[in-house]
């Protein structure tokens, strides 16, 4: 039996989380849109030393958007172990999703956790790290497939949205 294995020390490694962030009843999805590259993406960023992996996603998700979000709970499918003689919960905190990409020899790990937040509460202004450039925006589930830059990130977006809708949480059409 072959198994695939990689060996990365800590100096050859970033540990990064983001958010899915949902306006549940207004069906909308948080992206940042940069203005360098003209991307539409998901906010995320780099765990700092000492924290963890969902207060890394809450954290840089507020950064790069001035947006206050807290992880939702949903229901989805997971590799992850209950305390001993717990039920596995129905809805769960857990990231929805791991992405990992080498660049420069250098692996970067991605935890993307589901979120929400309200649309109609404006962001806070001056919340992004020096040399970050970024809009967001309040995608519409129809819209967001088709606005989204990276074919990952539409995978991540869509299994989030189907998490949500699955949960029976109310959505509308809303704008």
């Amino acid at each position: 039996m072959s198994l695939d294995r990689s060996l990365f020390f800590s100096d050859q490694f970033a540990i990064s989380c983001g958010t899915v962030t949902i306006d549940v009843p207004r069906s909308k999805v948080l992206l940042i849109y940069w203005r360098k590259t003209g991307e539409y993406l998901l906010p995320k960023g780099r765990k700092d030393v000492g924290e963890s992996l969902e207060e890394t996603a809450l954290r840089e998700t507020f950064e790069e958007t001035g947006v206050k979000v807290q992880l939702l709970p949903v229901n989805i499918a997971s590799l992850a172990t209950t305390p001993q003689g717990n039920d596995r919960p129905k809805t769960t905190t857990e990231p929805i999703a791991v992405s990992q990409r080498v660049t420069k020899g250098v692996l970067k790990v991605i935890f993307w956790y589901v979120a929400m937040a309200d649309s109609t509460i404006a962001p806070e202004e001056g919340t992004q790290q020096d040399g970050e450039d970024f809009d967001t925006a309040w995608v519409k589930f129809d819209d967001v497939e088709s606005t989204i830059s990276w074919e990952d990130d539409r995978q991540i977006v869509s299994k989030a949205i189907a998490a949500v809708q699955r949960e029976g949480m109310p959505t509308s059409k809303r704008t």
